[in-house]
């Protein structure tokens, strides 16, 4: 436990100052590896899933995670992988929508 508090801790401090911070909501969203992210200031984000690892409930993400395009998402226990962002939204149900049709 101790490890992982720590490599938490150091990656926090190796994000750069323009890293959003989300908790993932939804995860395998369509049975497509997709995931919704609800960042730290409210928003719900559409984020397919392209390679590199998999998103799971509960998993705290860091990365530009309010933009368009393919984006390097990390878990807060240093894996990333990367995912397209299709959109940032105010509803959780637009989210799915994005990512569903």
């Amino acid at each position: 436990m101790r490890r992982v508090m720590l490599g938490a801790l150091l990656i926090g401090c190796s994000l750069p100052a323009f890293a959003d911070k989300g908790v993932v909501v939804k995860e395998d969203v369509c049975g497509s590896g997709n995931a919704i992210i609800e960042t730290s200031d409210g928003w719900y984000v559409a984020a397919e899933h392209y390679s590199g690892v998999y998103l799971y409930e509960g998993d705290v993400v860091y990365g530009k995670l309010k933009t368009y395009g393919s984006e390097e998402l990390t878990r807060a226990d240093g894996q990333s992988g990367r995912f397209y962002i299709e959109n940032w939204v105010s509803d959780i149900g637009e989210a799915f929508e994005e990512l569903c049709n």
